[in-house]
């Protein structure tokens, strides 16, 4: 699948790796599963013959329109690398400053080399990493690329393509703040001490054949003990060894982890050859937002307009906007549809096509007035069977209910006219043998004062009336009573019927 992805994408990129007597190119493309190595090769070369080797490998994977990016990898005997801590308040560092300080050799001036700075952190300290090479060295390289047609993209170290591709295949350790990376090749070494994926320092030493062991040793102690003039305080957290399978058994028995002492990772690639830092060079081509050096900047011709277009990002933004106009589309399209299917059942009424809308809002407006007034008399009504119910059971057992009268008048709608309601208890109880008003008219009232039902719909529960008469036999007294419940809005008609009962009360007992 990723070989078939890489024949068609549009994202290629070719990495070229300048070694001391051998250039390796790697051309890379880039699809959704990840970066695929499509052509690979190396040749041999001279000071001398530099552009013609170029020329051989590069025409078969540029292309007539060379419009694929290149990225040159420097050796690292030919370039000067190192980190300082950069003081409190010091302001942002310059290449030429640090240069400066570091080179302290006479025969060497800041004006014949080329140099760029990268800022960073180690352990919260703030450093700057200064990589550099001669002018000359690197306008050669920048002219034999120009007569093929070829800007380099970016002009970095060779060994920080290599660090790329080993923290891209696989990442370190998350606790892991320090590291020391040791790439093994047939003869040579590379141990770099590396921190946030970028490397703080690098030595190359030689590999002699039963002595692997205790060059990686000479070169990882060498690191350690100048890292605190890379602003490294503390000690490693891992070491990985990348390459050369066949001595990582040999290495364990001679006790390398125990000597180091500190946990090592043990890596069959990459190791240290052209291939694979021409690889990572290429990888690294097309994020030129990443860190990383370009030494060429300022020696290599502007950027045409063709390179520095944003072209993917205008084709997201066709893609974006080409996606909403065919949903857009297809949602209008549905939504014609709709509104001819209801123009197809409007025609098919009679009413709508005689045009008599006007009485059909007409007679839309009084059927919601009647609505109106139907929902208004169900929520204002009265149930007067649970006044009934209720007003029986308060009832006192020696008295007869005589008269029930409820009375609920609807709103007429004038103006200064409002509801009446009202409800009349007419009741017989026996009247005492002293004459006195009987004590259960007076229970019956505080009953219907503080029942919940009548509290709801009546404020004032009144008695009006009390009158003695003899009872249907003839032959004992009984005490006739009217009680009067009134909504509380009516305070003035309780108090007049209040004090109407009173008076009568007091005729009663004369």
């Amino acid at each position: 699948m990723k070989s078939l992805l890489a024949k068609y994408a549009l994202h290629k990129a070719v990495g070229v790796c300048l070694g001391e007597h051998e250039i390796s190119v790697s051309k890379v493309a880039f699809t959704p599963l990840g970066p695929v190595e499509v052509a690979s090769a190396s040749e041999p070369y001279s000071p001398n013959d530099l552009a013609d080797v170029l020329k051989k490998l590069l025409e078969p994977l540029l292309g007539p329109k060379r419009r694929v990016p290149v990225a040159v990898g420097l050796p690292g005997s030919r370039l000067f690398f190192g980190t300082r801590p950069i003081a409190a308040g010091s302001g942002e560092p310059t290449a030429e400053a640090i240069l400066q300080k570091a080179l302290c050799s006479p025969t060497i001036s800041i004006d014949d080399l080329t140099a760029d700075v990268l800022v960073g952190n180690v352990h919260k300290t703030p450093v700057a990493s200064v990589a550099a090479c001669r002018k000359k060295y690197m306008a050669g390289v920048v002219a034999a690329l120009d007569r093929l047609g070829v800007r380099p993209a970016r002009a970095e170290p060779s060994p920080c393509a290599l660090v790329r591709t080993a923290t891209a295949q696989r990442k370190y350790p998350r606790r892991s703040k320090t590291t020391l990376c040791v790439f093994l090749g047939a003869t040579q070494g590379l141990a770099a001490m590396v921190a946030g994926g970028q490397p703080l320092a690098w030595k190359t030493f030689a590999l002699p054949a039963g002595a692997e062991g205790a060059a990686i040793l000479s070169a990882a102690r060498t690191l350690q003990t100048q890292g605190k003039n890379y602003g490294v305080e503390s000690s490693l957290d891992y070491a990985v060894i990348h390459g050369r399978a066949d001595l990582h058994e040999r290495l364990r028995q001679e006790r390398l982890p125990s000597e180091l002492g500190i946990r090592v990772v043990w890596q069959d690639g990459p190791a240290l050859d052209g291939a694979a830092m021409a690889y990572g060079l290429a990888t690294g081509c097309l994020n030129q937002n990443a860190k990383a050096f370009d030494l060429a900047r300022l020696l290599k011709a502007r950027a045409s307009m063709w390179e520095i277009f944003p072209w993917w990002d205008l084709a997201y933004a066709s893609l974006l906007v080409a996606w909403l106009g065919v949903t857009l589309f297809a949602h209008s399209m549905k939504l014609e549809a709709s509104y001819a299917a209801v123009r197809a059942q409007s025609s098919s009424h009679k009413h709508l096509n005689t045009g008599e809308s006007k009485n059909l809002e007409k007679n839309t407006g009084n059927l919601a007035k009647k609505v109106e007034a139907v929902y208004k008399y169900l929520d204002s009504r009265i149930l007067w069977t649970e006044y009934t119910r209720d007003i029986s059971v308060r009832l006192p057992t020696e008295a007869v209910l005589s008269t029930f009268t409820g009375e609920w008048i609807l709103e007429s709608g004038r103006k200064g006219r409002k509801p009446k309601k009202s409800l009349l208890v007419r009741a017989v109880v026996p009247q005492t043998a002293d004459g006195s008003t009987p004590r259960e008219i007076d229970e019956f009232l505080e009953e219907l004062r503080n029942d919940p039902l009548l509290q709801r719909d009546f404020g004032s529960v009144e008695l009006t009336d009390i009158k003695r008469s003899l009872s249907r036999d003839r032959k004992s007294t009984v005490a006739a009573f009217t009680v009067v419940c009134l909504p509380k809005a009516n305070g003035s008609a309780k108090r007049s019927a209040s004090g109407a009962a009173g008076k009568k009360c007091g005729k009663g007992k004369k």
